[in-house]
């Protein structure tokens, strides 16, 4: 499943020289973010109550990065406003204490959830009571998701690691999601628009499965286009395909 990110402005309370703050990981409602996205009161409950996928717990990276956590999240809840969090830095390692200076100083100003969204096993779609679309606005209200981690970030905004895109085109099954992924890849709207609405047909015929054919449409459609990020992407999606086929 293809892991997404939502980030909102740091809100610090305090950071302790023990390496321990507070903020908010995500706030609800407010406007859409760039993507359309709105989290709804209450999206976490059951994420908080089963300790993250798995009963694993909830990780904190250091900006998105699997690879590196830097401390754990003492306490998760939900008030009114959010997903109000308070952590402890691992200051006995380098990126714990480079993350606790860097944040000292204002460097990273931001807070960022990592998390999929809850799908019927057999069907792969998303639950129906996880997400209300508002196809006139092209809006999304999430209002059941799973939270993996939580990490501080130096842009406060909806910014993706460039294997997310591209995980996110090879698991595209309708233009919404086709145009998310290409904006991550560094596309304006506009143009995500336009080359997800072209590769309506390479969607439908692939069925979702098949990641040939939306490669085929989409390097047709770009072919003439001077897109540098959608050229990188292809790029990379047809080395991941090869390895695929």
């Amino acid at each position: 499943m293809a892991e997404k990110y939502i980030s909102v402005p740091f809100e610090k309370k305090d950071i302790q020289d023990s390496g321990i703050f507070t903020g908010y990981g995500s706030t609800f409602g407010g406007k859409p973010d760039s993507y359309g996205d709105i989290i709804a009161p209450g999206a976490f409950s059951e994420s908080i109550s089963k300790n993250g996928r798995g009963g694993m717990g909830i990780a904190m990276l250091y900006q998105h990065d699997h690879t590196q956590p830097i401390g754990i999240w003492k306490s998760i809840a939900q008030d009114k406003k959010g997903l109000i969090m308070e952590g402890q830095l691992a200051l006995k390692t380098q990126r714990g204490v480079e993350t606790y200076e860097l944040m000292k100083m204002g460097a990273l100003k931001g807070l960022s959830i990592g998390f999929d969204m809850p799908r019927n096993p057999e069907t792969g779609k998303i639950d129906d009571d996880a997400i209300e679309i508002n196809e006139k606005n092209r809006t999304q209200l999430l209002k059941r998701i799973n939270l993996w981690e939580v990490s501080p970030v130096t842009f406060a905004a909806n910014t993706r690691a460039r294997v997310t895109g591209v995980k996110n085109i090879i698991e595209a099954t309708t233009e919404r999601e086709l145009e998310k992924a290409l904006r991550d890849s560094g596309l304006s709207k506009r143009e995500a628009l336009h080359i997800a609405m072209l590769c309506k047909t390479g969607l439908r015929d692939s069925g979702g499965s098949e990641v040939q054919g939306i490669l085929n449409t989409l390097n047709g459609v770009i072919a003439d286009m001077k897109m540098d990020p959608v050229n990188d992407i292809l790029r990379t999606l047809n080395f991941v395909n090869d390895t695929l086929v």
